[in-house]
C-alpha cells in the first residue's frame, strides 16, 4: 500500500483496490463542499473509515503513488 491520503498531520493508507474511487470521492468533497465517507487504513494498517468534510478541510494531499513526473528538462 504506497498510496495515501494525508489529511493535516494525519497520514492515511488506500487499498490499490480502493484507490481511484477515493480519489473520485475526495475530489467531489473538495470541488462540492461535501461530506464523504472514505475507506482507509492507518500507519499500522488497520481498517479505518475516514469522513471528509470538504467544506472544512482548507487542503489535502493524495498520493497515489504514479511514480516521478518528468522533468522539465527532459
Amino acid at each position: 500500500m504506497a498510496k495515501k491520503l494525508i489529511i493535516g498531520q494525519q497520514e492515511w493508507q488506500i487499498a490499490d483496490a480502493d484507490a481511484e474511487a477515493v480519489a473520485g470521492q475526495v475530489r467531489d468533497a473538495m470541488l462540492n463542499r461535501t461530506t464523504v465517507e472514505l475507506p482507509l487504513a492507518d500507519a499500522s494498517g488497520r481498517a479505518v473509515t475516514v469522513f471528509l468534510n470538504g467544506a472544512t478541510a482548507s487542503g489535502v494531499v493524495l498520493d497515489l503513488d504514479q511514480g516521478p513526473r518528468p522533468s522539465e528538462m527532459s
